[in-house]
């Protein structure tokens, strides 16, 4: 009888092992899916001047390394070098209104604008910025002749990611 017992016993421990070694059963979890995304920004500046602090930064990436050592960017159409962080600052901008393209030449899984005005002039001429961002053709944000007078700033910072 006791030789029965510790069969079973063994056979019962045997059978947890292989429960618990080779699980439930059934399917594995699904991969997290890779979505990626086209990124357009437009951005206008007008009325700035060199004592002014204009700041319009993008970036594109991918959750892995595979937006290293390849063109990231189009600035007004003209292909960029391998940067994934592009930044514009007021010596882009002085002397009339300027406009500028940012358009990524492949696709990625998120991007982000930031956006930065400081009017540092005593001249009461305010610093006039519109900008547009696109995610696969679609217009995600899109902010038109906003007025940043003297003495005043202006900081908005924007994170996309694909629908």
């Amino acid at each position: 009888m006791k030789r029965k017992s510790s069969i079973f016993f063994s056979g019962g421990l045997l059978l947890m092992a292989g429960l618990v070694f080779t699980g439930c059963g059934g399917k594995d979890d699904p991969a997290p899916e890779n979505k990626k995304m086209t990124m357009k920004v437009t951005v206008t500046v007008a009325g700035a001047d060199s004592q002014d602090q204009v700041d319009f930064s993008v970036e594109a990436g991918n959750h892995d390394a595979s937006q290293y050592g390849s063109p990231v960017w189009k600035i007004n159409g003209v292909t960029q070098g391998n940067e994934d962080h592009i930044l514009f600052d007021i010596d882009n901008f002085v002397g009339g209104t300027k406009t500028y393209v940012f358009e990524t030449i492949k696709t990625f899984n998120f991007g982000h604008l930031n956006v930065s005005v400081v009017n540092n002039t005593e001249v009461p001429t305010p610093v006039i910025i519109s900008y547009k961002t696109e995610i696969d053709g679609n217009v995600e944000t899109n902010v038109a002749n906003v007025a940043t007078a003297s003495g005043q700033s202006y900081n908005k910072n924007y994170t996309y990611q694909p629908k």
